[in-house]
């Protein structure tokens, strides 16, 4: 099945090397529209991001899967702007965060499903742009009864809409069971769903049950080594899972940003001399693949995870 692009679908042989869950910026809408230059300025993200995934697509990346969901400031007309000067391709993504909504607590399931499907099949915010991949969360607290309505209006519009899903969850409440239990009560097979941020920890047995299950690891957080788990370790659980079997199932990413909008200063980014960040969009070219192909991984094997998987991933049968 075609993967939708910005640019529109096209066949997964042509998404190329592919980063599995990055953003641009998550910069929420009412913040920019209450607080304007003091918080987020169009013209200097688009030419930061232009400036770092111009690097990523000189280090060998051609697809970007933006993983900006509707509550964190998805920005379709950024997106579009930074892959016409990129040329990358980018995926963007329908669905929710974890955070409890007032504007979801009393929706219902119908009308939350009625909101996804509708942009999927006609394009968000009347761009025609529609997306690839449907964005669920859940953090510390698991799947809270307003997150249990929209996981089955994401899971129902994934089924129908024969799209995967990337599913944000803390892998310290290990809940991956029951994600994948509610969807595929909504339809949705495990093949269809990456768990993300799997890569925080090298828990095998978790991350061994959850991949007989069928679904996919998102090893996605390589953007963090430095406030978690380390490169070392995530790459040495990467190639343990190789060995057992499972290396046809693990995507890679960072999980990076251009502009987090969610924590620190708009003036002290504004006021970065430099817009090459030392961990960017270009890491896992420059420093996770050599360290994975040092640990004894063969090169067609890393490169499988970065090219192979994401594409069988994305072109749901």
């Amino acid at each position: 099945m075609p993967v939708n692009t910005v640019h529109g679908p096209i066949d997964g042989s042509q998404l190329g090397q592919t980063l599995i869950h990055e953003h641009i910026v998550t910069a929420d809408w009412s913040m920019r529209m209450a607080f304007g230059e003091h918080y987020y300025e169009h013209d200097v993200i688009v030419d930061r991001a232009v400036a770092q995934f111009l690097r990523a697509k000189q280090s060998g990346v051609r697809t970007v899967v933006d993983g900006t969901p509707v509550n964190m400031g998805r920005d379709i007309g950024l997106i579009r702007e930074v892959a016409e000067r990129t040329g990358l391709e980018f995926i963007v993504s329908s669905g929710f965060y974890y955070q409890e909504e007032v504007f979801l607590n009393w929706r219902s399931e119908g009308e939350i499903h009625a909101w996804l499907s509708r942009e999927c099949e006609e394009g968000v915010s009347g761009t025609g742009v529609r997306p690839g991949i449907m964005k669920a969360a859940c953090a510390v607290d698991g799947i809270t009864p307003t997150l249990d309505r929209v996981f089955r209006a994401i899971g129902r519009v994934a089924a129908e809409q024969r799209l995967p899903i990337f599913c944000h969850h803390h892998i310290e409440v290990g809940n991956g069971e029951a994600i994948l239990d509610l969807f595929e009560d909504c339809g949705v097979t495990p093949s269809q769903v990456v768990l993300g941020h799997s890569g925080d920890t090298n828990d095998l047995g978790y991350l061994e049950k959850m991949l007989r299950r069928g679904c996919y690891l998102g090893m996605d957080r390589f953007g963090h080594c430095a406030a978690g788990n380390s490169l070392a370790d995530r790459v040495g659980t990467i190639v343990e899972l190789c060995a057992r079997g499972y290396g046809d199932r693990l995507l890679l990413s960072h999980d990076l940003a251009t502009y987090f909008g969610v924590f620190g200063s708009w003036q002290d980014f504004k006021a970065e001399e430099s817009a090459e960040p030392a961990v960017d969009f270009t890491f896992i070219n420059r420093q996770v693949v050599p360290a994975l192909e040092s640990a004894g991984l063969a090169s067609e094997a890393v490169r499988a995870m970065l090219e192979r998987n994401p594409a069988e991933f994305l072109e749901v049968d």
